[in-house]
């Protein structure tokens, strides 16, 4: 667990020092690595199996990718295909449960000393509930192949987005196997360069990935940090690692759907009204003035990509951050997975030296997700008639702009 959280600060160019960006990236997909016998020992207690050439024609011990919980191998199996293996690392799982009482402890000790302007303890319970999701690999599997589904339904996937393919009869708890997926990570400027890749293109392609997992089908791959996001040579993108799946209650999707469409829009009124109606509240007077526009900055800052203005910082630390005169006091956990996943994409967008705005590509998705069937009483009713005529017609005009 706290290298979960060492790697989300390590994404976060945008946040914390340089230095400090550049050693805590290793934790993405370069931890030390285990030895090898311990991976082949899981895999033959997973799979019933005496030697992993029980199951591959080729195996490499050299590890592809070390992460926080596990270490995965390039292989080919018996049939020629050309595959990865995914293996946690023994008594991973222990460890990560003693991390998640460190962090709660850490957490309400600085929530009542010196980090009062964030609800720290929300954090951690998102934490507490998501976290061991990802030591369960028959779930990572089954997400990633309900994800791949979705995107290809919505005609995204395989044309601009890949996802791997589970191996039939090769996943476990502990371990599985994938079809391999090569590519370069999406922080790889010169790569993209020389294959002519243009970083603007792959993040439109994270733009409707990611406004249809999050808007319309509320599964969403929540770690989209660099490491599991690649570039492949013909500039589609692939997401890897499923094991931060979250799932979306429907008015939670449907309030986001609200909030997209209003941040979209430019609308600062209704961009503060959706985000109070999120749940997030400020330490400030909501009826005063300018209560909208620092609603509205928040909303920015924590739930979009779009650049910040020139005096204002989404870093705590910073005397330009809003958090000095406005602290956050409440944060729904639920939407902490939210607020990671549009962090780590804005840190994609500073790592790929593009300014882009994730709400303007959410637009066409949150009104799919708003026409979809509502809850009864729900907070964020589907669009009118009106209103779906008035989205098309300014849809219609931008178009000659």
């Amino acid at each position: 667990a706290v290298l979960k959280v060492a790697q989300f600060i390590g994404s976060r160019a945008d946040f914390v020092p340089a230095a400090w960006v550049d050693k805590l990236s290793d934790l993405q997909d370069r931890v030390p690595p285990v030895p090898v016998c311990q991976i082949e020992q899981t895999l033959c207690e997973e799979f019933g199996v005496n030697s992993w050439r029980q199951l591959f024609l080729q195996f490499n011990a050299r590890p592809l990718a070390s992460a926080t919980i596990a270490q995965v191998h390039e292989a080919r199996l018996r049939d020629g295909r050309q595959v990865v293996l995914k293996a946690q690392y023994r008594d991973q799982e222990r460890l990560c449960k003693l991390d998640l009482e460190n962090l709660r402890a850490l957490a309400e000790f600085l929530q009542a000393t010196d980090f009062k302007f964030f609800d720290l303890l929300s954090v951690v319970s998102e934490f507490e509930s998501q976290l061991p999701l990802e030591f369960d690999f028959v779930r990572e599997a089954a997400m990633m192949t309900l994800i791949a589904s979705n995107l290809r339904r919505a005609g995204i996937l395989p044309s601009r987005v890949v996802v791997p393919e589970a191996i039939h009869g090769l996943v476990s708890r502990r371990s599985f196997v994938m079809s391999f997926v090569k590519g370069a990570r999406i922080d790889n400027t010169r790569q993209l360069r020389e294959w002519g890749v243009n970083p603007r293109d792959v993040l439109h392609a994270l733009g409707d990935a990611y406004g249809q997992m999050l808007l319309v089908d509320g599964v969403v791959h929540a770690d989209p940090h660099a490491g599991n996001v690649l570039v492949l040579p013909d500039g589609r993108v692939a997401l890897i690692d499923f094991g931060q799946v979250k799932i979306v209650p429907d008015e939670l999707r449907r309030g986001l759907c609200a909030f997209y469409l209003a941040m979209a829009n430019d609308d600062i009124v209704r961009t503060g009204q959706t985000l109070f109606a999120l749940g997030i509240r400020l330490d400030m007077d909501i009826h005063a003035p300018d209560a909208m526009e620092t609603a509205a900055l928040y909303a920015n800052g924590l739930l979009d990509t779009r650049p910040l203005p020139e005096d204002v910082e989404i870093n705590p630390f910073s005397s330009k951050s809003p958090l000095k005169t406005a602290p956050i006091t409440d944060f729904p956990p639920q939407l902490f997975m939210v607020l990671r996943t549009m962090g780590l994409l804005r840190s994609l967008c500073i790592a790929a030296n593009v300014e882009f705005c994730m709400s303007a590509a959410f637009r066409r998705y949150a009104v799919l997700g708003l026409d979809k069937v509502p809850l009864q009483n729900t907070l964020f009713p589907p669009l009118t008639r009106s209103q779906r005529f008035f989205e098309s017609l300014r849809r219609f005009s931008a178009t000659f702009r």
